[in-house]
C-alpha cells in the first residue's frame, strides 16, 4: 500500500507542477503537499495558493499554457495582418453588398429584370485605368490574347501606354488629360473587349499573381477561357467567386431601392437627369455623364463623380459615364451592355423602363471602344477581422476544453488516491 501511494505521489507531483504552475510558487511552499493529497475525501475543486487557473490575466496556468495563449494570439495576429496587407497591394476594389435577395422583378416591354436569388457585392465604381494597368503590368509581358489594345494609347479617350518589345512589355498610364481635361488614372478604363474584361476578374479571382502563373491564371476561375478571344461570351462558372454581373444583377443595383424601382439610377424620381458638364459637378445632384454635345463631355470623367447621384445602394455612375459588360447573352453570343456613355446623346434607354420598349442593347465579345468598359461584382466573404476573431475565438475554446478535461483527470486521480 505504502509503495503504491508513493508511486502516485510522485506522478501527482509531476501533474501539479505541470498543470498549476509550481514553478511560480514561493520558495518556501515548493514542498508543501496540494490540499487534495491530505487523508479525507477528494476536494470540489483545488483552492488556496494551488488553484492556479483563477488568474484573471490569463487564458492558463503555468508557463506551457502561457506560451500556447501567446503563439495562438500571434498566430491570429498574423493572419488579420496579411489580410490587411494583401488589400493594399496591388488592385483593391471598393465592394458594396446588394441584398435584398429574392426580391421581385420588374416587367419592362416583354421582359422581366431585376430579380436575384441571393446577395452579391458589386463595385461602386467603373474599373479605372489605374487599375487595369496593375493587370497588365503582371500579365501582360507579351499581350497575351490581347488583353492591351493600341487605341489605349493612339485614341485621346485611351489611357494607358505600352513599353518594351514583345515578352518585356511594361504598362503606365498616359500624361496629360483625356478629350474631357481629366487625367486618365481615375477615369474607367476603355477599349477593352468582354474577353479582356473576363481575363481581368479571373487574375482577381485567382489571387493576382504575376509571370507565367498569371497569364495562366487569367484564362480559369470565374470563367473557362482556354485562350478563346472572340465568337460567343463564356458563360459564368457555377463556383466563381469575383465576375462580370449579369443583367439582372446590374439592373437591381441601379433601381431597386428596397421595395420597389426608380426610374433612374442617380436615386431620383420622374424627372430626367441633368447632362454632366466638363467640369466635374462633384456636389451635382440626380446628374449623369452623357450628351456628347452641346453641355455634354466629349469623354469619361472619374469614376467618383457626382456622389449626390449615386444609385439606392450607393453606386457611382450606374447611368452613363461608360457603358458596361455584363456577362448575360441575348442567345447570340453578344454580351448585355448596361448603362449608356458619355457618347450617348440620348439616355432615355437607360432608365428602369428601357425608354419603355424592353430593348436591351447587346455588343460583340470582341468590341473594344471608346465607350464600353466594365465594373466587378463577386459573392460577398466575412471580413478579414471578422475571419482572425473567429478563428482566435476557436483557439481559445480548444484550449479551455482542454484544460478542462487536464482538471477532471487530476481530481479523479485525487478521489483515487484518498479513497
Amino acid at each position: 500500500m505504502n509503495a503504491t501511494m508513493g508511486i502516485n505521489y510522485e506522478d501527482m507531483e509531476m501533474s501539479y507542477a505541470v498543470d498549476f504552475g509550481r514553478d511560480r510558487e514561493p520558495t518556501q511552499n515548493r514542498s508543501r503537499r496540494p490540499a487534495y493529497r491530505r487523508a479525507g475525501s477528494g476536494p470540489a475543486r483545488v483552492n488556496g495558493i494551488h488553484h492556479r487557473r483563477n488568474k484573471r490575466w490569463t487564458w492558463g496556468s503555468g508557463r506551457g499554457a502561457r506560451m500556447q495563449n501567446v503563439r495562438a494570439f500571434a498566430g491570429c495576429l498574423a493572419v488579420a495582418v496579411a489580410g490587411f496587407a494583401s488589400s493594399a497591394l496591388g488592385v483593391t476594389i471598393d465592394f458594396t453588398t446588394i441584398g435584398n435577395p429574392g426580391n421581385a422583378g420588374k416587367v419592362v416591354g416583354s421582359g422581366t429584370y431585376g430579380s436575384v436569388a441571393s446577395t452579391f457585392s458589386l463595385s461602386r465604381t467603373e474599373t479605372t485605368n489605374a487599375q487595369y494597368v496593375e493587370f497588365l503590368n503582371a500579365v501582360g509581358s507579351a499581350n497575351t490574347n490581347g488583353v492591351y489594345s493600341a487605341s489605349m494609347n493612339s485614341d485621346a479617350n485611351g489611357g494607358i501606354t505600352q513599353s518594351g518589345t514583345s515578352g518585356s512589355f511594361t504598362y503606365a498610364l498616359k500624361t496629360g488629360t483625356n478629350a474631357a481635361g481629366q487625367a486618365f488614372g481615375d477615369v474607367p478604363v476603355n477599349f477593352v473587349s468582354w474577353f479582356s474584361a473576363a481575363r481581368f476578374v479571373n487574375w482577381l479571382a485567382n489571387g493576382q499573381l504575376s509571370g507565367t502563373a498569371g497569364i495562366a491564371s487569367m484564362e480559369v476561375g470565374s470563367y473557362t477561357l482556354n485562350n478563346v478571344t472572340s465568337g460567343s461570351i463564356i458563360p459564368r462558372n457555377s463556383n466563381a467567386s469575383i465576375f462580370l454581373p449579369s443583367l439582372n444583377e446590374f439592373y437591381k443595383a441601379s433601381f431597386y431601392n428596397g421595395s420597389g424601382y426608380n426610374l433612374w439610377a442617380t436615386s431620383s424620381g420622374t424627372s430626367t437627369p441633368s447632362v454632366a458638364a466638363t467640369t466635374v459637378q462633384a456636389s451635382g445632384t440626380n446628374v449623369a455623364t452623357y450628351g456628347n454635345t452641346g453641355a455634354g463631355v466629349s469623354g469619361p470623367l472619374p469614376v467618383t463623380s457626382f456622389t449626390n447621384s449615386l444609385s439606392p445602394y450607393g453606386l457611382y455612375a450606374m447611368t452613363g459615364n461608360i457603358a458596361e459588360y455584363t456577362d448575360t447573352t441575348n442567345g447570340s453570343g453578344s454580351a448585355a451592355a448596361m448603362s449608356g456613355s458619355w457618347g450617348t446623346n440620348a439616355i432615355t434607354n437607360f432608365n428602369s423602363n428601357f425608354g419603355t420598349s424592353g430593348n436591351v442593347t447587346y455588343v460583340a465579345g470582341t468590341t473594344s471602344t471608346a465607350q464600353v468598359g466594365f465594373r466587378v461584382a463577386a459573392v460577398p466573404e466575412p471580413g478579414t477581422i471578422a475571419l482572425a476573431i473567429t478563428g482566435m475565438l476557436g483557439m481559445v475554446g480548444t484550449g479551455w476544453l482542454k484544460r478542462r478535461k487536464r482538471q477532471a483527470m487530476l481530481l479523479a486521480e485525487a478521489e483515487t488516491i484518498t479513497a
